[in-house]
């Protein structure tokens, strides 16, 4: 079980589903390395090839594009919290927001993004003593750029041909509409926002835990012959 958390790339977003994903032995979280979703998926392959087996991923927003990136054997299941399924559906913002990145100052960016990071945070219902950390580690000029001009670069192509969730928070704002989700995924709502692994951990475990029971029941049915830096999260 590993975890790819979303554009600010630190794995510690997934604490408070730590507990719960404690009995599946192994379980890790990795920090998200610099670059788009294909450069940090290339980066990441080789951690992931380590493991030995194909792993069954869980992602938040941009950490769902990074894991459409990654060599397909990889993944036993992809489970992607709020992530955009095509590339029509980013944001118009998010170019104007690269552009004027670009022309800011270095040393201003990461106070710009600490500002926005904390209001996004609060609104989502992270736990304060989590959103206290995460904002000050931030992201520097450099990273942020990247990340969004990898977005702005991505192209869509075909799906994992593994099981896919596609998990939506019921207040997330920047969720897209069910019918813009491909319909070779099964779509699910929990409560929470944009980062509901970090404000309700409880129900979307429990949804998890039955999405990937049905994976192992389908793999069992289906062998017997029927139809970057790693952290405990």
């Amino acid at each position: 079980m590993v975890c790819l958390p979303g554009f600010l790339g630190d794995a510690r977003i997934f604490e408070p589903l730590g507990p719960l994903l404690a009995a599946r032995r192994g379980a890790m979280a990795f920090d998200l390395p610099p670059g788009g979703p294909a450069e940090a998926a290339a980066a990441l392959a080789p951690a992931l090839e380590a493991v030995g087996r194909p792993v069954h991923l869980l992602t938040g927003s941009f950490g769902g594009l990074v894991a459409r990136s990654l060599p397909p054997a990889l993944l036993a299941s992809l489970a992607m919290v709020a992530t955009l399924p095509d590339p029509a559906l980013i944001p118009p913002g998010v170019r104007a927001q690269a552009a004027l990145l670009t022309l800011a100052p270095a040393p201003l960016i990461p106070a710009i993004y600490r500002r926005h990071l904390r209001r996004a945070l609060a609104a989502d219902g992270v736990p304060r003593d989590l959103a206290l950390r995460l904002v000050a580690r931030g992201l520097d000029k450099a990273t942020l750029l990247g990340r969004l001009r990898g977005v702005l670069r991505w192209e869509t192509g075909p799906l994992p041909p593994c099981p896919i969730l596609w998990v939506r928070g019921a207040t997330d704002p920047q969720a897209p509409p069910v019918e813009a989700l491909p319909d070779v995924a099964e779509v699910t709502h929990v409560p929470g926002g944009h980062r509901p692994y970090a404000s309700h951990p409880g129900p979307l475990f429990t949804r998890l835990e039955r999405f990937w029971g049905e994976v192992s029941s389908s793999s069992t049915r289906s062998s017997s012959g029927g139809a970057g830096r790693p952290r405990t999260p």
